[in-house]
């Protein structure tokens, strides 16, 4: 799996286009895992979606860290339908 960039805005535009969250924790902000990306994964007609907490520095890492959650979990999806 190719390692997953993307700066503030290709961040933000992923997370809406896939109807996710962002959230960052205001009361500790030093904290290594400031920030969580919520997403619900991608779903198919025999599975119900999930959803994805992903943890980051950073809105970008825990967009990427989400997008590349989803994106394991839509290869799958794709894989059984073939």
């Amino acid at each position: 799996m190719k390692p997953i960039s993307m700066n503030h805005h290709e961040a933000r535009a992923w997370i809406k286009q896939v109807g996710g969250v962002v959230y960052r924790n205001k009361s500790d902000e030093e904290a290594e895992n400031a920030w969580v990306a919520v997403v619900r994964t991608p779903a198919a007609p025999w599975t119900s979606g999930k959803i994805i907490l992903a943890f980051g520095q950073s809105m970008q890492d825990a967009a990427c860290a989400a997008e590349a959650q989803w994106d394991e979990i839509w290869g799958s999806l794709s894989q059984q339908v073939h």
